[in-house]
């Protein structure tokens, strides 16, 4: 009878203490601050992300001048082997632009991202935001900072 008296009272000992410190495990929180960004408009103030743009189309502009050149030194061989030497040689240098560029426009684009991330980062810090989300995924609530951030788009 005394130890199953002494097991219920320990046992109760541990469940208030264990409900005591959850108590004050859930009465230290504090709610965030949200806030949110029209990563939309910060793309089009991005001057950056507009150069390689305009850069990516002024290269597939030449390409396409560089492919009519390439077809039409094609068509003036006379002999197959002398064609499919030169499909090749052609192949292969259309590969290597098409990489080159779009290998050009990931990094000014990676560049981009950084940027915007560290913009967003560095006010959202600034205002004491504890969580920024893109305007496109948040539902309900938060705060507007696009205007705050596009001063530091560049």
């Amino acid at each position: 009878m005394k130890k199953s008296l002494l097991t219920l009272v320990l046992c109760s000992f541990a469940f208030g203490l264990g409900f005591g410190l959850n108590n004050i495990a859930f009465s230290d929180v504090q709610a965030s601050k949200v806030a949110y960004v029209n990563v939309g408009k910060l793309l089009s103030a991005s001057k950056v992300l507009k150069s390689a743009e305009e850069t990516r189309a002024k290269q597939t502009q030449n390409m396409l001048k560089w492919y009519d050149t390439a077809s039409a030194d094609i068509k003036k061989q006379s002999t197959a082997a002398g064609k499919q030497a030169l499909i090749k040689k052609y192949e292969a240098q259309l590969t290597q632009k098409k990489k080159s560029i779009r290998d050009d426009y990931a990094k000014k684009v990676n560049q981009v991202d950084n940027q915007l991330s560290e913009a967003v980062n560095q006010k959202a810090k600034a205002m004491g935001y504890d969580l920024v989300f893109r305007k496109d995924s948040l539902l309900f609530g938060g705060t507007d900072i696009t205007a705050s951030v596009l001063p530091l788009v560049k």
